[in-house]
């Protein structure tokens, strides 16, 4: 499964380049407090990562404003890498959460 190319964000991790993104729409789940997963993708199209932060765009459940930036992107695609994530494989897609790889 492929990112979608519109309003992708490049981002060099160890001279790899990778994709991220954060949807400009908040979506219904994120408005009732949900989570949201920020997509990654190696360039070579292969597994996907969504790493979990914390990052939720509800401001109705007093959540805390939380900014996303490129080196905490980066920071996460390495520790991603550390746990075994083939970025370059095909695969089902993965979530980053505590520290923690979880296969979907």
């Amino acid at each position: 499964m492929a990112l979608a190319k519109k309003g992708l964000r490049k981002i060099v991790v160890d001279d790899q380049i990778f994709y991220w993104k954060i949807r400009k729409i908040v979506s219904h789940n994120e408005k009732h407090d949900d989570e949201y997963g920020i997509p990654v993708q190696h360039e070579s199209e292969g597994q996907l990562l969504l790493i979990y932060t914390g990052f939720c765009r509800s401001i109705d459940y007093g959540r805390e404003l939380m900014n996303i930036t490129p080196k905490l992107i980066q920071s996460k695609i390495t520790e991603a890498i550390e746990l075994g994530w083939n970025y370059s494989q095909p695969g089902k897609a993965l979530d980053l959460v505590n520290g923690e790889l979880i296969k979907r």
